[in-house]
């Protein structure tokens, strides 16, 4: 507005300059306005075409998806039971480093990376129901370190490197896939929506907004899942349908899209989705079609048969650790 004053200003001296004596004066002004341009542009915000500061970025850019792949075994069940599917993830990843958290591994982690934020670490402490620990892990895990995470009973068919088309790979931060669609046809059995994401694998730079995103919703509804069941998070043993809502693919699949809608600025929705048989960016969130991750299933046009080859399928799960069969025992 000052400015705008400032050329009005030296307007009305020029039209009404009708001596040399009151021109003398203008000129000198005009000059001082031209050396005040100079300092704004060229001191103040750099050279003409730069951008000004209030252009810049807030943040920093996310760093790219870092070549580490994280598991998670509590002891449970034998290790052995896993160890032909877990060798295929290093075996297949050499360059990268291979980190298989422990049920004490898991309480240093959250100390170390979540001691400013009790609102998150003391729900995780408390938990001792062995799957919502674990689905929360992988979510804190993702959102302080980035890397790969998937399940003990997942088989990688390909270099984690090859999950990125070439030409997409600067622009990608993080990497889910469809576990389900229901396309066309009815509703299938235990499934909840039209779409979800798998959430036995996964990927994302450090500090993703979907993993910010996620772990605020599952400590969330997990503070009103154990206030409305009167009971504490150390004692709560959730139905499966809890388990799905609180901390698994629903939940899952609720973030991914609202973080997908923020960063398109657009309302996603199963119809974004569905049908895809190619691998698709929405922001810097590459989806996978249902072979990515969601190969050998009975629903959603998924390749079952696995004698045809890996064709474009990276990781096929092998359900081997069933949540719903005694893991609370």
């Amino acid at each position: 507005m000052e400015h705008h004053s400032f050329m009005n200003g030296i307007g009305q001296s020029l039209v009404s300059g009708t001596s040399v004596i009151r021109r003398r004066p203008t000129r000198f002004s005009f000059g001082a306005f031209l050396f005040a341009l100079y300092v704004y542009f060229f001191i103040y915000n750099g050279p003409i075409g730069s951008g000004s500061r209030a252009q810049q970025p807030l943040q920093p850019q996310l760093d790219e998806i870092p070549p580490r792949i994280w598991q998670i075994f509590f002891g449970y069940t034998p290790l052995d039971d896993f160890a032909p599917a877990l060798q295929t993830w290093i075996s297949k990843n050499q360059d990268y480093s291979y980190t298989l958290m422990s049920n004490q591994g898991a309480n240093d982690f959250a100390r170390k990376h979540y001691a400013d934020r009790p609102d998150i670490l003391e729900p995780f402490l408390q938990l001792k129901f062995h799957v919502l620990r674990s689905d929360l892990l992988r979510y804190m895990i993702l959102e302080s370190e980035g890397g790969i995470y998937s399940d003990l009973d997942t088989v990688v068919a390909k270099s984690v490197r090859d999950w990125i088309p070439q030409e997409m790979r600067s622009k990608v931060h993080a990497v889910v896939g469809v576990e389900y669609d229901q396309l066309d046809g009815e509703p299938y059995y235990g499934m909840n929506e039209r779409i979800q994401f798998c959430q036995w694998t996964m990927a994302a730079s450090r500090g993703h907004p979907i993993m910010k995103k996620i772990v605020k919703k599952v400590v969330a509804a997990l503070n009103e899942t154990v206030e409305r069941n009167n009971t504490s998070i150390a004692n709560f043993k959730p139905s499966d349908d809890e388990v799905v809502q609180v901390s698994g693919p629903v939940i899952w699949t609720r973030a991914v899209m609202e973080a997908m809608s923020e960063a398109t600025g657009t309302e996603m929705n199963y119809l974004n989705i569905t049908g895809m048989t190619e691998p698709r960016l929405f922001g810097d969130v590459l989806v996978l079609p249902i072979d990515g991750f969601g190969a050998g299933q009975p629903h959603s046009n998924s390749t079952r048969d696995e004698h045809q080859g890996p064709g474009d399928f990276f990781v096929r799960h092998q359900w081997k650790g069933s949540w719903k069969h005694g893991w609370d025992n």
